[in-house]
This record gives C-alpha cells, sequence and structure tokens, in this order.
C-alpha cells in the first residue's frame, strides 16, 4: 500500500512550539519506561525540514 505524505505550513514560532512539545512528550516517555524512538524521528523530521520561500504572484494591470 502507497504510503502518505503531508505537509505543514507552519510559522517559524508554530515550528519551535512543535519541537518542544515533542520534546515534552519524549521526556515523558522516558520517564514512564516507554518507547520513544518515533518522537526522535519525529523530532529530526520537523528540526530538518526546508523552509519555503513566500512566493508572490505579480498580477500587472492592463492600462
Amino acid at each position: 500500500m502507497k504510503e502518505t505524505n503531508y505537509s505543514l505550513i507552519i510559522t517559524d514560532l508554530e515550528k519551535r512550539i512543535l519541537i518542544q512539545g515533542l520534546t515534552l512528550l519524549k521526556n515523558k516517555q522516558i520517564n514512564e519506561n516507554k518507547k520513544y524512538d518515533f518522537i526522535d524521528d519525529l523530532i529530526i523530521k520537523a528540526c530538518d525540514a526546508p523552509a519555503i520561500q513566500n512566493k508572490k504572484k505579480h498580477f500587472y494591470e492592463e492600462r
């Protein structure tokens, strides 16, 4: 079965909040002696996600 990929458009602040939340979840999993490898993978993906430049389309008026 084909895997579905998703992309989110978030601001820098939202990215930092997401990473902080994942880190807190990871620490909670460690304290409860549960697996946390998948959370590490998500943190790495979030940190390494490329920034998208704002592409502004130019609309020219006819005169």
